[in-house]
């Protein structure tokens, strides 16, 4: 899996965090992957999940440890 951009959004709410990932997926071409990086106690990663799916796109992996949570996004349309 190659990634084509990382967006860190810890320490951002939610609302922040989706203003930043719609700006970031303007960077990120079609068939590409954006990696998004979560603070695991704020626990957004289903909401993260299912507004990116809301949007069209699908996350294709997931890894997490005691600290954070990574999201891999394809912008790839179903």
């Amino acid at each position: 899996m190659t990634v084509f951009k990382t967006l860190d959004t810890r320490g951002l709410s939610f609302f922040s965090a989706t203003d930043q990932l719609n700006q970031a997926f303007k960077d990120v071409k079609m068939n590409g992957i954006l990696e998004i990086i979560l603070d695991k106690k704020k626990n957004f990663s289903e909401a993260f999940s299912r507004w990116v799916e809301s949007k069209g796109y699908k996350v294709s992996n997931r890894d997490e440890d005691a600290r954070l949570v990574r999201l891999f996004i394809s912008k790839s349309k179903r």
